[in-house]
């Protein structure tokens, strides 16, 4: 029996320990969640090993691994970032040389002038396009480079308005300051331009005006304090533009930036309070006396012609005046009721009185008279609207001395007798002798001069004063 039991005991004592082998044994199983922390079985130290917490180790692996091969393509992108931005830098530089920017602005100021609104449109855009295309003739831009090209060119205009005003430099070096200064006049509102270029001062500080380089087409408020701080010398003036100073030497026949100087200036003097009425010429499109004097046309039927140039030139006027925010009114002496209002002595009056311009188209003298020139015509207009002076804007710099050796040289002062003895000027001997008659005095001067008529519509001293006197 007790061999038996030996047997039975020797038998659980050879190398196999547990007899049910395919039993996880309890005390292991306990041991491993019971056990102290400092003594770990080799049961726990494989079960560690491919436990949870190992596999959160290497999960915590591969995001670092992750997270480094992110910032190391981030690293190679801005890398090759760096040469990219550059070479657009310089390809930009190659396309937009000198000529290609100055052909560009060209052609934007041109259509924007011609659109009489402050931005162009996708179809403005492809025209002007298509035009420095053609004016480069090697080189084709498309839309997208000249809409980036001008917009980048804004901005630098801006950035270069802020240098000066704050370190106080009157004049910029940068080439496109002037060109860029009649592109953003044009688009920009008249209020808008006016408060961007006021001087700011500390208070009890003396407010300096802001000094800036001299342009084609300077600012109202610029204008305005160059003029003297006297009051206006005239109250209400007739304001004669030649036809011929409206011309240019393109195919259209009228100068849009003198245009928009005439009417920037007119602006300037009806701030300063000084009624302003317009006559208008029609030279610039159809000359009366060229085309009797070439063809042997009838010479009412040339000087209607005429006038109804005048009725183009004065609509022209009045949009470029009404862009600028100057209320304006088209008066014609034969009726064209879509575009004007037909000739009323007491309107216009009324319309100056309450601070708009008037401008007078479609005259020959009065009543629409084809045989007589514009010249009388603003004189005759001057008398019926009680004006105190006529003032002529032309392309001459005033009444020439013809005695002197100096074939340039202008009197500044002259009586209308002195002027048939001794000097020569592009004004219609009629009409000189209609405001000598009512005691209107003239002047003549050069309108192209930038700055000439603001003054001379405040009565300031610019080109040839004609009166009673001369003295």
């Amino acid at each position: 029996m007790a061999s038996s039991v030996e047997d039975e005991f020797s038998i659980l004592d050879d190398n196999q320990t547990n007899p049910n082998h395919h039993v996880i044994p309890e005390p292991s199983s306990y041991a491993s969640i019971h056990a102290p922390p400092d003594k770990k079985d080799a049961d726990e130290e494989s079960e560690s090993t491919f436990g949870g917490r190992s596999f959160g180790k290497t999960n915590n692996a591969t995001d670092s691994r992750i997270e480094k091969r992110r910032d190391q393509d981030e690293l190679n992108d801005s890398v090759a970032k760096r040469p990219k931005q550059s070479a657009e830098y310089r390809k930009d530089r190659e396309e937009w040389n000198d000529s290609a920017i100055e052909c560009l602005l060209d052609a934007y100021l041109e259509k924007l002038t011609q659109l009489n609104r402050g931005n162009l449109r996708g179809r403005d855009w492809e025209e002007v396009a298509s035009a420095v295309s053609e004016r480069l003739e090697k080189q084709n831009k498309s839309v997208e480079q000249c809409k980036n090209k001008v917009d980048n060119l804004k901005k630098r205009y801006k950035l270069e308005r802020h240098r000066m005003s704050e370190g106080g430099v009157s004049a910029s070096h940068w080439p496109w300051f002037k060109k860029m200064e009649e592109i953003v006049g044009n688009s920009l509102p008249a209020k808008a331009a006016a408060d961007e270029e006021k001087p700011t001062a500390s208070p009890g500080s003396s407010v300096r005006p802001l000094k800036r380089c001299t342009s084609v087409i300077q600012s109202p408020v610029v204008q305005m304090t160059n003029l003297k701080s006297k009051s206006p010398k005239w109250k209400r003036v007739v304001f004669k533009i030649s036809g011929a100073a409206l011309a240019c030497s393109g195919p259209n026949n009228v100068d849009p930036k003198v245009a928009m100087q005439i009417a920037r200036e007119v602006e300037v003097a009806c701030r300063l309070g000084v009624q302003v009425a317009i006559v208008v010429g029609g030279r610039n499109f159809f000359s009366g006396e060229t085309w009797v004097t070439a063809t042997g046309l009838d010479r009412s039927t040339a000087y209607q012609i005429g006038m109804m140039a005048t009725v183009m030139n004065s609509i022209l006027l009045q949009s470029s005046l009404e862009k600028i925010g100057v209320q304006t009114r088209v008066q014609t002496a034969f009726p064209v009721q879509e575009v004007a209002e037909p000739y009323n002595r007491q309107r216009a009056i009324r319309h100056l009185e309450k601070g708009r311009v008037v401008i007078f188209g479609g005259i020959g003298a009065g009543a629409g008279n084809p045989l007589f020139s514009t010249d009388t015509a603003a004189a005759l207009r001057a008398s019926e609207i009680n004006a105190e002076a006529v003032l002529k804007g032309t392309n001459v710099d005033g009444v020439y001395d013809c005695h002197s050796q100096d074939n340039n040289a202008t009197f500044e002062h002259i009586s209308f007798r002195d002027l048939v003895s001794k000097g020569a000027t592009s004004m219609d001997t009629m009409a000189l002798t209609f405001c000598e008659e009512n005691g209107i005095p003239v002047v003549v001067f050069n309108l192209l001069q930038p700055g000439n008529i603001s003054k001379a519509l405040c009565g300031e001293q610019v080109g040839t004063l004609i009166d009673q006197t001369g003295r």
